[in-house]
């Protein structure tokens, strides 16, 4: 690739990302207003002043779009999380791998509970990690994969068996932050969401740090 053909490269690729944040932005704003079901592209579009093609270069459907806006408001609201929070280095690799889902259910109490309401319903795929497609994204993906990397660290360090499967873990820690999220949708977020978050995954961790090879 020449130097032109680069410079083009990286100009589309700025303004692929400034699109992205555009229709990040509107959004944030719209799900405050209405629910999962009720939102359409166009509305998205015209909230963040972009292009209804533009949006079709950069996202599949509706319910792609929400996956990496999700992965990315998260991440975006982690690095604020953990800035205020300097005692999660001193924890141990089990703690820390816990300590991530934590730090999601503060985003989800952070959001409200209509703003979350409004994504987890049984029709929006891009919530539900699929263990058998390892490799196929999802509204959560950075938590499995940060999880994954503790976990291996953990099994490094002699705080897991070497018999347990990380990837396996990761996922059940997935599925159990699920069902305490709809938990707490269904309560009207009534229900301690961080608490049990903690003390649910903590409580299988256990089995795990007991499980024979």
């Amino acid at each position: 690739m020449n130097q032109l053909s680069e410079l083009g490269t990286s100009r589309r690729q700025q303004k692929n990302e400034e699109t992205r944040r555009k229709l990040y932005g509107a959004m944030e704003q719209i799900m405050n207003e209405y629910d999962y079901n009720t939102v359409t592209i166009r509305n998205i579009c015209k909230v963040a002043g972009v292009a209804y093609g533009s949006f079709y270069n950069l996202f599949d459907n509706k319910e792609t779009f929400l996956m990496y806006y999700l992965s990315y408001d998260f991440l975006e609201y982690q690095k604020t999380y953990y800035d205020g929070r300097p005692e999660f280095t001193s924890m141990n690799n089990i703690e820390k791998s816990i300590d991530i889902f934590v730090c999601c259910a503060n985003y989800n109490v952070e959001k409200g509970i209509k703003f979350i309401r409004g994504f987890y319903l049984p029709n929006n795929v891009s919530l539900f990690p699929n263990a058998d497609a390892p490799d196929k994204d999802y509204a959560f993906t950075p938590l499995v994969r940060q999880g994954s990397e503790i976990l291996d660290k953990a099994k490094e360090s002699g705080e897991l068996p070497v018999s347990v499967d990380s990837r396996e873990m990761i996922y059940m820690y997935c599925y159990l932050f699920n069902g305490i999220t709809f938990n707490w949708c269904l309560s009207g977020g009534k229900m301690d969401i961080v608490a049990w978050t903690e003390r649910v995954l903590k409580s299988y961790a256990m089995t795990k740090q007991r499980e024979n090879g």
